[in-house]
C-alpha cells in the first residue's frame, strides 16, 4: 500500500491498551512516525475476563504482531466447552470439535503488544496524563504540549478525544465486576467456561478458569439493574458456592456500549477500541474489535484518510458490534428470553451458535439466518 502521510508532525495516539498499540505497531511498521501516550505505566492491570476468541487470535497471529508460538506462550488456558445455566438449571454443555476460546493476562498480554510498537519504532511515553485536546495538539497534566497530523483516542470509555469531536465523552451504560480466584482455594474447581442467565437483565454471571485462577464475574448492558444489584447478584452466587467475597477484591469497570461511533471518528481524528464503543452487547467481545479497529484506524491513515474503503468491509467489528445491538433484546429481552433459554436448552444448532458468537467464528446475521433456515 502507498503511504500518503506528508506532514512534519507525527501521528498521535492517545491510550496503550490492544487498540493504540495495535494501531501504534501498524503505523511504525509502516514507517510513519507516531506517539503513543498513555496514563499508566506499564505493564499494569486491566479489568477484563481475558477471553480471547478464534477471531481475535487470527487477527492477531495473520497480521504478524503476534505470531503464533507468542501467542501460544501467553495462553493461560483454552476451552472447547461451556456449560449454560438459567439460574440453578443447568440447560446444556456444550462441546465445540472445532474452535476453542483462549484465555489470556491483560497485564502480559497488553505489555507485549506495546513492545511491539516500540520495537516497530513507536515512540511510547508512559505515566502522562493529556488532560486538554485541540485541533492541532495535546496538552498533558505536565504542561507537555504534542502536536500532530493525526489524532487517534484509544483512551478508553470516557475518551478525552471523544469528548472533543462529539461534545461529549461516551457513556459507560454497562458495567463489569470481577473476582479472581486462586484454584487452590476452591475445594470443586471448575474446569470450563459457565454461563449462568436470569440473575439481572440484560446479563450474565461468568465462571472462566485457567491454570492459575478462576474469573468469576458479572457483566450488563443497558440493564436496568443498578450496581448494588448487580454486586449483590455475585456476591450471592459466590457464597451459593461456598466462596467469601470477603476474602477477595472485587474489580469494577464500565462498559462503553451506548454510543458506537461507526466512521471511528472525523477528519484527521479517529476513535479505536473502548473509545468508539465498539463492545460487542451479547459476548462483551472488546479485545479482537480493539485490535481490529487499531489496525482500521491505520489503514485509514495510510491511505491518506480515506475512511470508506475499511470502514464497510463485510463483517469488521463495526458491523458484529451493530448486529450485537439489536440481536441482545432476542436474547436478554423479558418478552424474549424465555424463548432464548428454550433454544439453548433444547435446540443444538442455537446452542452451537451461541458458542461461534463467543468464539468469534459467526456473526450474529449468520447464525440467525442458519436458525431460521
Amino acid at each position: 500500500m502507498i503511504n500518503n502521510v506528508k506532514s512534519k508532525d507525527p501521528t498521535l495516539i492517545v491510550g496503550g491498551g490492544p487498540a493504540g498499540a495495535s494501531c501504534a505497531w501498524k503505523l511504525a511498521s509502516a514507517g510513519i512516525p507516531c506517539i503513543l501516550i498513555d496514563k499508566a505505566v506499564f505493564p499494569r492491570d486491566k479489568v477484563c475476563g481475558g477471553a480471547l476468541s478464534t477471531r481475535a487470535a487470527e487477527i492477531l497471529t495473520s497480521s504478524g504482531i503476534l505470531p503464533v508460538k507468542e501467542l501460544e506462550a501467553l495462553t493461560l488456558a483454552e476451552h472447547r466447552t461451556m456449560s449454560l445455566w438459567y439460574r440453578d438449571e443447568l440447560l446444556r454443555t456444550f462441546t465445540s470439535q472445532s474452535t476453542r476460546v483462549r484465555i489470556i493476562s491483560r497485564r502480559k498480554f497488553d505489555n507485549t503488544l506495546l513492545d511491539k510498537a516500540v520495537i516497530a519504532g513507536a515512540s511510547i511515553i508512559t505515566g502522562e496524563v493529556v488532560v486538554a485536546v485541540d485541533s492541532s495538539s495535546v496538552t498533558t497534566s505536565t504542561g507537555k504540549r504534542f502536536f500532530f497530523s493525526n489524532l487517534i483516542g484509544a483512551d478508553g470509555y470516557g475518551s478525552l478525544v471523544r469528548k472533543y469531536i462529539s461534545g461529549r465523552r461516551g457513556r459507560g451504560t454497562g458495567l463489569g465486576l470481577e473476582y479472581f480466584i486462586p484454584l487452590s482455594d476452591l475445594n470443586d474447581k471448575p474446569e470450563d467456561i459457565q454461563i449462568h442467565f436470569g440473575y439481572f437483565p440484560y446479563g450474565y454471571i461468568w465462571v472462566i478458569p485457567d491454570c492459575e485462577k478462576v474469573n468469576i464475574g458479572a457483566g450488563a448492558v443497558g440493564s436496568p439493574a443498578s450496581p448494588s444489584d448487580m454486586t449483590g447478584a455475585l456476591n450471592g452466587f459466590l457464597e451459593a458456592m461456598g466462596i467469601s467475597c470477603d476474602k477477595y477484591q472485587l474489580h469494577v469497570a464500565p462498559i462503553p456500549s451506548r454510543e458506537l461511533e461507526r466512521n471511528l471518528g472525523k477528519g484527521n481524528i479517529y476513535l479505536a477500541g473502548d473509545a468508539a464503543g465498539l463492545v460487542d452487547h451479547v459476548s462483551r467481545e472488546g479485545i479482537g474489535h480493539a485490535v481490529e479497529s487499531g489496525f482500521m484506524v491505520a489503514d485509514c491513515i495510510r491511505s491518506g484518510g480515506d475512511r470508506g474503503i475499511f470502514l464497510n468491509r463485510k463483517n469488521c467489528c463495526i458491523s458484529i458490534v451493530r448486529q450485537s445491538m439489536f440481536y441482545r433484546h432476542l436474547i436478554f429481552s423479558p418478552f424474549t428470553r424465555r424463548i432464548a433459554m428454550m433454544g439453548l436448552r433444547d435446540n443444538e444448532e442455537y446452542a452451537q451458535g451461541y458458542w461461534n458468537i463467543i468464539s468469534g467464528v459467526e456473526s450474529y446475521s449468520e447464525m440467525f439466518r442458519r436458525l431460521l433456515q
